[in-house]
């Protein structure tokens, strides 16, 4: 019995061209687009993408590949495309990702991106980006003010690619969590994507997170939410969200939406000191160590079932093993770099 060859859908495809893009025009950050395991602070976030598919790697490739081929078609000339043109020039009989690297070059091309020989290799001198990243490290809450007036509060660990100019307001969020408190604006909604969900919202605020699955969290305001697909076809793809419900799915070809109820914990993760109310002790530890190089490590798995009443500083991995400790009447164990094993008292 043979493996099934991995396929790849239309929206994977898109998301290809969009790494594609925005890794070509960073080379100062990625000097290579086809080194894999080099793609610098784009490392973690293309590797959780394409893990989901193997399918996925391969359209990326194709997409570097045919944009660098038209590059070279062009190299010297320095003339800007418009993409209109390159329709016109490449639709006729080319494969979507064919099409998709021309367009590619197009953006890079108008925006002052031109692909130059250095007697070696070839690089991109870039002067602006379609797309701008912000991200946080490890362990930082950063605010951000986008040129529309919105807010944006970027958990740990956080990758956001931000468009907005006279076309548009979007965002997309490719891994971690924000708070989006969305600036209204007469005639233009507010778009954010992740993992192929479109959120539009005419004003308010909500959460959106982005890590093994998806959670949406309105916190102010009615906001529309898209789906690329659900698992029961007697799910709407597109259902108006309302504060006091989240909408959730793992990650999946096809998930399996739900609808749970809010908890107040649920918006405290901008504060740092969470209410946790009777929450498994494994669920604990695994958002603590969300902020920090150092883990928490229980030497005894099981303990992590059972149930916790307390606030705690979530931020302060020091504080949260602390507390652990004293709840469970465990030692913590430092001899191992970076790591705080809750151990039994010897």
């Amino acid at each position: 019995m043979t493996d099934q060859p991995a396929t790849i859908t239309p929206e994977e495809r898109e998301e290809a061209a969009d790494w594609a893009s925005l890794v070509m025009a960073d080379p100062d950050e990625v000097p290579d687009p086809k080194a894999l395991d080099k793609l610098g602070k784009y490392q973690a976030a293309f590797s959780a993408w394409a893990a989901e598919n193997p399918a996925r790697t391969a359209a990326y490739l194709d997409v570097v590949d045919d944009a660098k081929r038209f590059a070279t078609d062009v190299h010297g000339v320095q003339r800007k495309l418009s993409t209109q043109a390159a329709l016109r020039h490449h639709s006729a009989n080319k494969a979507p990702l064919l099409l998709a690297a021309s367009l590619i070059l197009c953006l890079l091309l108008a925006g002052g991106l031109w692909w130059q020989s250095t007697g070696t290799s070839s690089s991109l001198i870039a002067t602006s980006q379609a797309r701008t990243p912000l991200e946080t490290r490890i362990g930082e809450v950063r605010t951000e003010r986008l040129a529309d007036g919105t807010s944006v509060i970027l958990d740990t660990d956080t990758l956001l690619l931000v468009a907005i100019d006279a076309r548009g307001r979007r965002v997309e969020l490719k891994r971690g969590r924000a708070r989006f408190l969305v600036a209204p604006e007469a005639g233009r909604s507010f778009e954010a994507l992740a993992s192929g969900t479109r959120i539009i919202a005419q004003g308010g605020s909500f959460d959106l997170t982005h890590r093994t699955g998806v959670r949406i969290n309105p916190i102010k305001g009615e906001i529309i939410v898209q789906l690329p697909r659900v698992a029961d076809e007697r799910q709407a793809r597109q259902q108006s969200l309302q504060p006091g419900r989240i909408l959730a799915y793992d990650a999946g070809q096809t998930p399996a939406i739900a609808l749970l109820l809010a908890k107040s914990s649920d918006q405290q993760w901008v504060s740092g000191v969470k209410s946790f109310d009777n929450v498994p002790i494994s669920d604990v530890i695994a958002e603590a160590n969300s902020y920090s190089e150092t883990k928490i490590v229980l030497a005894t798995p099981a303990m992590g079932q059972r149930e916790i009443f307390a606030d705690i500083d979530i931020r302060n991995i020091e504080r949260v093993a602390q507390a652990l400790a004293i709840f469970l009447d465990l030692t913590i164990d430092r001899s191992q770099p970076k790591r705080l094993r809750l151990v039994e008292h010897r």
